[in-house]
């Protein structure tokens, strides 16, 4: 088959109108034939065929579509799968389930695509294939790391086929993904699941709780209260919780209760529990920080024989001898009383600082002086590093001499010891001065020192770029160029190509580091004017560029930016075919430097095969893209030969390859900016919503096509494309759309809200996104126009405003994730919660009055609408009719009876 087979079976789907109902398995096994006979040259030029037909004639061609979409299946490292994808959903759209199949299935015998692994899932289920379905799904959520409801889905077909093994792991699946994607809220439900599947893995749902919490405290302390139940019969677990929902929340009351009895529990045969439950404070009503009480209870619990203690009240040293209910003996160093020293255990453990062993306290007491004075005196780095340690990491001489004299060192000796002590401290690379107290000294693991330091640093540092910096350091600081220590530094890069007596060495592998040592050199003699430094005579730069086996890898390595722009001047005025060399460095050296150059030159042709290779090798030369979107207008692009839509099309690809860079930690800060700028670019300069708006129905489908599979784009971009596609092609039909779920079967959980409640901070939310921010945008843009800022009331104010809408943007997104909506039939009528109404009794004042209990946006106090998060709406939960209770808020009494509970309208 040939170009004009090709060309003539286009004309004939043409004229005959040939409509999809016509095609069958057989119709595209036959063009895969014919394609086969082709040789590579005879598929350039078919796919070329192909892609104009569709251009320029007919963008909904099978035939077409089918050629060029196989041709580029087949190419090696090609991932773009579009073609073949779209001719997918139109079959899909009419039904033509066994062509849906027969694509899908060609497309993933080359590789996992997700798009079609959902398309052919939707086939599968379409035709109620359930078993087959699940299994591609299996298949999808092993290459869409984004993918979360799926993942659930296949956990409860699990579950319901009796697979538990599956099915746990489909459920943890989904909580990881969940917290990776920074949303709490469905968790809770999964994680209930997951523990009447599997209870005994513990440590896991502590682990759970921990990650949760970074995202919701809220949530992490409803799933510890679920974990604290499944575990009703394991007393350590449950205080594990319990204290881990204290950690969370200090004020949870009811934790806090069920903690003491769960230490009552534990410790009921312990002698003295009592005590050290009343000394810790956790049973009384004093104010304390519950978490120090608890580090009491478990300290004085857990204190035994053979412990260093100090006493803070005479600072004596000592060890318990012995420990029982009632006392503590302690065995204070130097006292006379052979039956030591007798305390109470409330007393000891209030008046007693456990100590380690190497303390500089307990080394004094224990060791005879003669012995300390000694090792003080013969191993001084010992000594420095022990007071430092035992003061928490830092301390000054004065701090040490009160430390040693006269209680290890005698007044004389101090003089000479520190002497000694002060070339330690600045001469050991472990010693540093504090940046806030230039008489403290610190622990540190690298050197720092006065101009004689600069070399002992510049010795120090291992890597061959740190030393060119410290070199640069030395020289921005005004140190002695003449001087020794400037000297061997610049001795360490003239030794690299001079013998002992000044000849050239015997050239080996010219590296990074042979560029960058000669550069440097070059640079003090030529530009600073430093004649007396060695440097190779005789050698050039050509030499090196000539010996050098990868110029793009050495020139990539060199990691000072200054050397870089160096050796690109040396390769204009030495290289012969400079063009192509700098045009392959431009990735490594992106600024404006090297088009400015082939600008300068009239050479802006050979330039643009820069702009062709960063949109056909994005993943590779991602940065390049980036850099020449930001630096390039349109203008460019179209004389590189490169479309608007071709550009747009790279940008959400590239923003998807950014994004999972950024998932498995590859090269995170670089790919993180990449990623903003993208996003501004794609999104927040309306880039895609312009070319939906602008362009036709095929183009929208392949926008959407590619938008709704960019890894961890934000849900809210994802909506608004959809929304723009709808708007302008009302019977547009998305790929993607699944089954909705039922939320409202979800346990709730986090802030409690109504429905109307919910509806109206989102459109709070949207209005301050697309009015507010948008408005106040412009504002800072004139006021910025009016010119300096550092005087521009104008400009500040602006600022100012736009940062507290961001602010309570930001607020209105994290409540709103924690929002689940209450419906009536989910309100308990027979205890006080949310959506109740309660009439109390005041057994104080002898009245009645009626509080209605909703959450923290619904709330009114002026009306009796309490907020059920506040101190006084927590008091009330929980009471039922006829109950009596008592408490105390700020100082006032309350004393209530309920008399009467009912379900408001919600």
């Amino acid at each position: 088959m040939g170009f004009q087979e090709i060309e003539s079976l286009l004309k004939e789907e043409q004229w005959t109108r040939s409509t999809i109902v016509n095609y069958t398995i057989q119709s595209l096994e036959g063009l895969d034939v014919q394609i086969s006979e082709l040789d590579e040259e005879e598929k350039t030029e078919a796919k070329i065929l192909c892609d104009n037909h569709l251009t320029e004639k007919e963008r909904n061609s099978i035939i077409a579509m089918y050629i060029s979409g196989s041709i580029q299946l087949e190419r090696r490292g090609s991932e773009d799968y579009l073609l073949l994808l779209n001719l997918i959903e139109l079959f899909a759209e009419s039904k033509k389930w066994t062509l849906v199949e027969f694509l899908c299935q060609k497309i993933l015998r080359k590789t996992e695509n997700k798009h079609a692994l959902r398309l052919l899932a939707n086939s599968y289920a379409q035709n109620n294939r359930e078993d087959e379905k699940y299994a591609i799904w299996e298949r999808l959520v092993k290459v869409d790391y984004d993918e979360i409801e799926i993942v659930k889905l296949i956990g409860t077909y699990a579950q319901q086929k009796g697979n538990k093994e599956k099915a746990v792991a489909m459920y943890k699946k989904a909580i990881h993904r969940l917290i990776k994607r920074k949303d709490s809220s469905p968790i809770r439900s999964i994680f209930n699941t997951l523990l009447e599947l599997d209870d005994d893995n513990f440590e896991y749902y502590m682990n759970l709780a921990d990650q949760v919490g970074t995202l919701s405290k809220n949530t992490a302390v409803a799933l510890l209260r679920d974990l604290e139940i499944a575990n009703k019969d394991n007393v350590d677990h449950q205080i594990e919780a319990q204290k881990k929902i204290l950690s969370l929340d200090r004020e949870d009351i009811y934790a806090k209760e069920n903690l003491i009895k769960s230490y009552k529990a534990k410790y009921k045969n312990h002698s003295r529990l009592k005590n050290c439950l009343e000394s810790s404070a956790l049973t009384s009503n004093m104010v304390r920080d519950v978490i120090h009480s608890i580090e009491d209870f478990e300290t004085n619990i857990a204190f035994d024989k053979g412990t260093f203690v100090f006493q803070n009240s005479t600072g004596k040293i000592g060890r318990i001898r012995s420990i029982n209910e009632n006392d503590v003996i302690v065995d204070f160093a130097g006292q006379k009383n052979t039956e030591g020293n007798r305390l109470s255990t409330a007393m000891a453990f209030k008046s007693l600082l456990p100590l380690a062993k190497s303390h500089i306290w307990v080394l004094k007491s224990a060791l005879p002086k003669e012995k300390l004075s000694a090792k003080v005196l013969e191993d001084i780095p010992w000594t420095l590093k022990t007071l430092l340690t035992s003061n928490g990491g830092k301390s000054s001489l004065k701090e040490m001499k009160a430390e040693l004299v006269p209680s290890v060192l005698e007044p004389k000796q101090w003089t000479s010891w520190s002497n000694h002590a002060k070339k330690e401290l600045m001469n050991n690379p472990v010693f540093d001065l504090s940046a806030n107290d230039v008489d403290t000294y610190i622990l540190r693991s690298t050197p720092v020192s006065y101009e004689e330091k600069q070399l002992a640093v510049f010795r120090s540092e291992k890597q061959f770029y740190d030393k060119i910096k410290r070199l640069k350091e030395f020289l921005s600081s005004k140190g002695d160029v003449e001087s020794d220590f400037f000297y061997e530094m610049v001795k360490y890069f003239s030794d690299m190509f001079l013998e002992e007596n000044g000849s050239l060495k015997q050239m080996g592998e010219v590296t990074d580091y042979t560029f960058s040592a000669f550069l440097l050199l070059e640079d003090l003699v030529l530009k600073q004017n430093m004649n007396f430094i060695n440097r190779a005579e005789g050698l050039t730069f050509k030499d090196l560029f000539e010996r050098t086996e990868n110029y793009e890898l050495s020139f990539d390595a060199i990691k000072d930016p200054e050397l870089k722009k160096s050796f690109i001047d040396h390769v204009v005025e030495e290289v012969q075919n400079w063009s192509k060399v700098l045009a392959n460095l431009f990735q490594y050296y992106l600024t404006s430097y090297i088009p400015d150059i082939f600008r300068h030159h009239k050479k802006q042709a050979e330039f643009n095969k820069v702009y062709r290779d960063a949109v056909e090798n994005f993943k590779e030369k991602s940065s390049t893209l980036i850099y020449l979107i930001k630096n390039s207008d349109e203008k460019l692009w179209n004389k590189a030969g490169i479309t608007s839509e071709q550009l747009l099309f790279t940008k959400l690809q590239l923003l998807d390859f950014t994004n999972r860079c950024i998932d498995t930690r590859k090269d995170v800060q670089e790919n993180r900016k990449n990623a903003k700028t993208l996003m501004t670019l794609l999104f927040t300069d309306k880039a895609v919503l312009n070319h939906i708006n602008e362009g036709n129905e095929e183009s929208a489908q392949k926008i959407y096509s590619l938008v709704a599979n960019v890894f961890d784009l934000p849900g809210g971009k994802k909506i608004e494309i959809k929304h723009a596609i709808s708007e302008k092609f009302p019977s547009f039909r998305f790929f993607d759309e699944v089954s909705p779920i039922d939320r409202e079967s979800l346990v709730p959980t986090g802030l409690f809200c109504t429905a109307a409640a919910l509806d109206a901070k989102k459109k709070e939310m949207e209005h301050i996104q697309h009015v507010e921010l948008v408005e106040v945008a412009k504002e800072i843009g004139l006021a910025r126009d009016m010119g300096d800022l550092r005087e521009n009331s104008e400009y500040k104010y602006g600022k100012e405003k736009q940062s507290m809408l961001s602010n309570t943007l930001r607020r209105l997104s994290e409540e709103i994730d924690r929002a689940t909506v209450i419906t009536k039939d989910k309100v308990d009528p027979t205890r006080i919660g949310f959506g109740t109404k309660v009439v109390l009794f005041d057994n104080l004042k002898g009245e009645e009055i009626t509080y209605t209990i909703m959450g923290p946006w619904e709330s009114n106090p002026n009306e009796n609408i309490i907020n059920l998060l506040a101190p006084f709406g927590k008091a009330l939960l929980n009471h039922q009719e006829g109950e009596r209770f008592i408490f105390t808020l700020n100082d006032q009494d309350y004393d209530y009876t309920v008399r009467k509970i009912s379900v408001i309208e919600l």
